[in-house]
């Protein structure tokens, strides 16, 4: 029955994937990917598993927006297996208010929203925030971004702050494409939830403009808000991006 479930979930996002070109054809540029990392030494029920990933971003005249959604095949899922889906668009106060971006150190300043939803056999929730978001010009990197939102997980009392930084650095290697990527999400305490640190950095071989094939470590210190519990998984990857 799970392989069943994980079947029609693949085939509903492969739908989804080919319905994004239509959808975001207004957009000034949009870029998707689709990405399956196979990882070991996971701090939950099943050592070892298979993730699939697909995620676009997208801008406008006015902002931009960047989603993704994990499908995970773990054998005992847990409060972060099943579906994972974030959304998180930005609009940019620089051109909204019409002076138009910056030539400098900092390129943009926005208002950000994003909305997480986690499903599967042990919790459904939406979890909502909001805040500022900068666009940094930092040589080397094709671009460096970081937030700053308030947070408000309906599974604990009270409030809390993401401090989140993604970024983006290609380089060369012998005339082959390289790039190093990720994001780091800080989370403050709330309610019974201790702060915690996520970061998945990815080191990525482009072969071509759309394949390419790498490496993700992911460190979750502190894993799922319980102190002590410190996830550090080596994934393998390959991503396709259209």
């Amino acid at each position: 029955m799970k392989s069943t479930r994980l079947l029609k979930t693949v085939v509903g996002v492969g739908i989804a994937i080919l319905a994004i070109p239509s959808l975001l054809s207004a957009a000034v540029f949009s870029s998707t990917k689709v990405e399956l990392l196979y990882g070991w030494n996971y701090e939950r029920a099943s050592e070892e598993g298979a993730i699939l990933t697909v995620a676009n971003a997208a801008g406008w005249k006015y902002g931009d927006s960047f989603f993704f959604l994990d499908v995970g095949n773990f054998d005992d899922r847990d409060e972060t297996d099943g579906i994972h889906f974030e959304w998180s668009p930005r609009l940019s106060l620089l051109r909204t208010l019409g002076d138009g971006a910056w030539d400098g150190f900092l390129k943009d300043i926005y208002v950000i929203g994003q909305t997480d939803i986690d499903a599967n056999k042990f919790t459904n929730k939406v979890t909502y925030m909001g805040g500022l978001s900068a666009d940094w010009k930092v040589p080397g990197f094709l671009f460096f971004k970081t937030h700053v939102q308030y947070r408000d997980d309906p599974d604990f009392s009270g409030e809390s702050v993401q401090l989140t930084l993604v970024w983006n650095a290609p380089f060369d290697i012998a005339g082959q494409k390289f790039s190093f990527e990720g994001f780091a999400d800080y989370t403050t305490e709330e309610g019974d939830s201790e702060n915690n640190l996520l970061t998945q950095p990815q080191l990525l071989w482009h072969a071509t403009d759309n394949l390419a094939f790498g490496v993700e470590y992911q460190m979750w210190l502190n894993r799922l808000g319980r102190e002590d519990l410190d996830e550090h998984a080596l994934q393998v990857m390959a991503r396709w991006t259209f």
